[in-house]
């Protein structure tokens, strides 16, 4: 029985419409339709003006307001699908995208600087990405719960030194803004970086990835940033003669490695619910051959969990070959990167 402190009337056929039902169990009239109305028009525009992560955004808004049940949800979804496909090149632009950008103007700009930051992610420029992500870098600092937990975690690891400490900081950093960059280009709500003492570092999502496509690729967009990040500190250490950095370098990809492992929550396990059974095998593989060739034990352990989950029935139909490189890549270079020695003095 409702009351009518958790019940509303329904517009159309005035029966009570339990707190959390997102349609009249009377009628099937949508709970929030005109919400729904807006987003659609905000997402169409988005589309029409060439921008798919904003459009995105919009849809998967809509969808969290569309019961699972309903054609408008598996029609919303279906086009959340093409348009994440359209974002990392997986698949063509859908049909209406892009109209208002060739009527050139400020729409047309936004198109030219959308394909620009598209050319600069392909070729994985990372300080053109950084540039690109600045003011959400810098901004994340910023936000206190992030700013405090930080400086908690930089003293927490200090014991080889407050500069080790800080240092370490900062790489584990640019592996969770990797997350939020790779997260906010899907049209995914996420929050700054939290770090926590003895644990590392976390993002809290307010959304979730469309598919194993997004959730893969945003996974893996953690220690793909980590990477960059290590070797930043191992290029300026090496030109300095700082054992420091090239000791941050060494943990830094050490912990991006780890990462790796498709266990729990990791990024590993994230990156695999993309790959097919043989582009598991195959990612096993590589993770062999780094463990052999750099003297490492834990792509080693990497390769063994990988083996095993190449078995499991969550392997992708299809899988995802951008993916499978990225994965054999990141094993391959943090493991040689977790060679460097690793010295906490300056």
């Amino acid at each position: 029985m409702t009351t009518a402190a958790n019940a509303t009337s329904c517009a159309d056929c005035g029966a009570d419409v339990a707190a959390g039902l997102l349609a009249c169990p009377g009628c099937a009239r949508l709970v929030h339709r005109e919400q729904l109305n807006a987003l659609a028009a905000e997402a169409r525009g988005a589309e029409r003006a060439g921008d798919l992560t904003a459009a995105l955004g919009g849809w998967r808004r809509a969808l969290e307001l569309l019961p699972q049940a309903s054609e408008q949800h598996a029609t919303n979804h279906a086009r959340m699908q093409q348009l994440s496909a359209a974002i990392d090149g997986r698949g063509a632009v859908p049909d209406g995208v892009g109209v208002d950008a060739k009527k050139g103007g400020g729409a047309g700009k936004a198109a030219a600087a959308g394909a620009i930051g598209v050319a600069l992610l392909k070729s994985k420029a990372l300080l053109g990405v950084l540039l690109a992500n600045g003011k959400l870098l810098i901004a994340g600092l910023f936000k206190l719960p992030t700013l405090l937990s930080m400086l908690l975690y930089a003293r927490w690891s200090s014991g080889s030194g407050l500069g080790f400490g800080i240092g370490l900081v900062a790489s584990i950093y640019l592996h969770e803004f990797g997350h939020v960059v790779a997260l906010r280009r899907y049209g995914i709500a996420a929050s700054a970086p939290m770090f926590v003492p003895g644990l590392g570092a976390l993002v809290r999502m307010d959304q979730y990835p469309t598919d194993a496509h997004e959730e893969a690729r945003t996974g893996l967009a953690g220690p793909l940033w980590g990477l960059g990040a290590a070797i930043g500190a191992a290029l300026i250490g090496q030109l300095t003669h700082s054992s420091l950095l090239i000791g941050i370098a060494s943990l830094g990809a050490t912990i991006n490695l780890f990462n790796l492992i498709p266990f729990w929550m990791l990024d590993g396990a994230r990156g695999l619910r993309a790959l097919s059974r043989k582009q598991r095998f195959a990612v096993a593989a590589a993770a062999f051959a780094s463990a052999i060739a750099c003297h490492q034990w834990m792509p080693a352990i990497i390769g063994a969990l990988v083996l095993g989950r190449a078995f499991d029935k969550d392997a992708h139909e299809t899988g995802d070959s951008r993916v499978l490189a990225l994965f054999a890549s990141l094993l391959l270079a943090l493991s040689l990167l977790a060679m460097l020695p690793l010295h906490a003095s300056a």
